[in-house]
């Protein structure tokens, strides 16, 4: 199994699209951090605002930026399986590890795994260069080793939701063997069926994802119908994503590859 986890480990790393969502990330932080800077002046605003970056803003930063990095976890998840259903590699894998429900497995760790740790330094990056931005035109008051703890604890939730996006994308888009259903699927059920049980059914909120996907990042539940604490919020969605990937490893050890 560890040799199997490397080999899926060095494949997800080589593909050409994690590099470049990376890469994109990582150019998008820097050159809104230059923005930030070049924005951040001393005096008030003609509302009576600070016009200085405070770095106390690094946790609506990292809120703000969660939902693009589940999101292109949720495609990082998809395509890295879908792309070995369309370009026949699974029938080739299949053929070095015949037990499905390890090689599925050790490919759905491996996703998740290396997705975690990219959105993890991707948030690096942000609070690098946002602090950056604060030490040279901008002020860090107010900052302390609570509020370290607290944004800290923002990052690695976010993490943790970007991995549960990429485990859920990877299981339906292996139980579709298509990464464009994957994604499809996904914006019709956050987009159309989440609204209307919101619509509908009001009582079945605190089970949907996106209401506790928010509590999961934020810490809090202010203004949802849901009242969860983090712990909970983050157990059923990891549930979730267990439930779909044992779905994805039934349908793959019954279903013919070829």
């Amino acid at each position: 199994m560890t040799a199997l986890l490397a080999s899926e480990l060095r494949r997800i790393l080589s593909r050409r699209l994690v590099r470049v969502v990376f890469a994109l990330a990582v150019l998008g932080i820097l050159i809104a951090a230059v923005v930030v800077a070049l924005k951040s002046k001393e005096g008030l605003s003609t509302f009576g605002v600070d016009r200085r970056f405070h770095l106390t803003d690094l946790r609506g930063a990292l809120e703000g930026t969660s939902p693009i990095l589940v999101i292109a976890s949720w495609l990082l998840g998809a395509s890295f399986i879908g792309a070995d259903w369309h370009t026949g590699t699974m029938t080739t894998l299949l053929t070095w590890e015949p037990r499905r429900a390890r090689l599925l497995l050790a490919k759905a760790a491996a996703c998740v795994t290396v997705v975690f740790l990219l959105v993890m330094a991707v948030q690096t990056v942000l609070a690098g260069s946002l602090t950056l931005a604060a030490v040279l035109r901008g002020t860090t008051e107010g900052t302390s080793g609570a509020w370290i703890r607290s944004a800290a604890g923002i990052a690695v939730r976010v993490g943790a939701m970007s991995a549960v996006g990429a485990a859920i994308g990877f299981a339906i888009a292996s139980v579709s063997r298509n990464t464009a259903a994957a994604l499809g699927v996904g914006f019709g059920y956050v987009v159309v069926i989440e609204n209307l049980v919101r619509g509908l059914r009001p009582q079945w909120t605190q089970w949907l994802l996106a209401d506790n996907a928010v509590i999961l990042i934020t810490g809090r539940s202010n203004g949802l119908v849901v009242h969860r604490s983090v712990m909970q919020a983050g157990l059923l969605l990891g549930l979730y994503a267990a439930l779909l990937v044992l779905v994805a490893i039934a349908v793959f050890r019954a279903r013919d590859v070829a």
